[in-house]
Parts: structure tokens; sequence; C-alpha cells
């Protein structure tokens, strides 16, 4: 392990894969700094979640792994590609708000969409088959011909997830993927997604505030403070800081955490 000049503590590189890697990146937009100096890396079946405060630089840095936005500096690479090269391979699932459920459309429809990278208007028996496959890998082969208008949020997510499973992605993206999900529905989409990610070795990245989501997935933490990258570590390691408990429920944090790795902030 090392550590850097702001006292963060670094994991060594992995001898798995690395899948995304993080160098150094800054981002800058109308003379704001968004993101500065963010290095981290995923390696091959590694489940991280990413925290902070609203305003943290979260939704930048995932605009910026998508190939959306470039870095003002540092590089993105996935698979040891720049990110707008890389994204064949990442598969991403956006927050249910962000999909107008009054669009007239199936869950099959949403899936073979994914696959061509175009609007089906007519579907062969073999993408029904493979829409019917990765719907089934998340628990949701009943939803194939039902519209997404009349899904609940937790079975809308299921859709999107198998959205983003069907080209069989290297990286999985979840932004916030169970906001608006009620509670039953929201740990069975956990547990669907900690399934997923352990049987298919795939590395992903879950941007979440929730507590629960972070002790069922993660087995790494990236913390971001006003685009600073400020922890990286295991759960029960930044569960004990006191940023963190700020940011959630105290008692909550400190009863999934334990004693601190990293040094308490000021």
């Amino acid at each position: 392990m090392t550590t850097s000049s702001r006292q963060l503590t670094i994991p060594d590189r992995t001898s798995l894969p690395i899948v995304l890697d993080a160098k150094q990146v800054s981002v800058v937009i109308e003379s704001r700094v968004i993101l500065h100096d963010v290095s981290f890396w995923i390696p091959k079946g590694e489940f991280v979640c990413l925290c902070g405060p609203n305003g943290a630089g979260k939704s930048t840095f995932l605009k910026t792994v998508l190939g959306l936005l470039k870095p003002t500096s540092g590089t993105i690479e996935i698979l040891g590609k720049p990110a707008h090269e890389g994204r064949h391979a990442v598969g991403y699932v956006p927050q249910r708000k962000s999909f107008d459920r009054d669009f007239p459309a199936r869950a099959i429809d949403l899936i073979v969409a994914s696959m061509r990278g175009t609007w089906p208007f007519r579907i062969t028996d073999q993408e029904r088959e493979r829409a019917r496959k990765v719907l089934r890998r998340v628990g949701g082969e009943p939803l194939l011909d039902k519209p997404i208008a009349g899904l609940s949020g937790g079975e809308t997510q299921r859709v999107f997830l198998a959205r983003a499973l069907v080209n069989d992605p290297a990286l999985l993206i979840l932004d916030e993927p169970t906001a608006g999900v009620d509670v039953k529905g929201r740990g069975e989409f956990l547990d669907v997604l900690a399934e997923v990610s352990a049987s298919d070795e795939l590395a992903a990245i879950l941007v979440t505030h929730n507590l629960a989501a972070i002790a069922r997935t993660a087995e790494r933490v990236v913390y971001l403070t006003d685009g600073h990258l400020t922890a990286w570590g295991l759960p029960h390691e930044l569960l004990g800081r006191r940023s963190f408990e700020a940011l959630h429920d105290g008692a909550s944090a400190r009863a999934l955490g334990s004693e601190s790795a990293f040094p308490d902030e000021d």
C-alpha cells in the first residue's frame, strides 16, 4: 500500500487484468474545476461503489468513462483503450427517472435496441431468444413482452440491467439505479446485481448514497469530495469516516463500519 501527500491510502496494483484505469483525471468546465487529479483503477471482477455528496463530481466522472466528456487532463482507459474507443465494452444502467415511462416500448424492444444500436421495428426469433435469456439472468423473464409503462420501479431496473448486459460488457456502470424504487424492489435488485456481478466476473461501478447497496455489493469504495478522490478502500474502512457518517445516518454507518483505516478528516 502507498500513501499520497493527501494521506490517501492507495491499494496496490492487482495481478488481475485492469478493466478501468483512470490516471490523474481533471475536468474543467467553464473555468470551474469539477474533477481534480482523480486516479484509481478497477480490475476484472471487482465491484466498486462510487460515493460522495451532491456536487462531488460523480456524474462528471461517469460521463468521462462513457466518453461523453473528454478529460481536460489525464486519461481514462477501458481495457487499455481511450474511453471513447472502449465504449463497446461498457454496459450502462441509468437512473429510473431518466427514462420517459410514457414511451410506448416493451422490455424486449429496449433490449433488442441495445443489441442493434437502432430501434427494432421487427424482431427476429434469434433476437427474441437472446433477450429472453438475458432477462432470465436477472430474474425478469416474465417481463419480456410487458410495456415499460406498466412495470414497477424494481422491474424497470431489471429490464435496464438486462439491456446493459445483453452485449456482454467488461464494465458495468450503474447510476443510482435504485433511486425511486421501493424498499422491496430495491433489495431484490441489489441481490440480483450482486449475483450477476459475481457470476460474470464483471468490473462494475455503482453510484449510490444507499448504505444497504454498499453493504450488499461493494468490494471496494471510492469516495469523492469537491472533485478530489478522498478515500479508496474496503467498505468497512470507509464506513467509519466522519464525513461518510455526516452524509448518511451516523448510527447506521457506525453499525455497518468498524475502526477506520483512513485518517479522520478535520
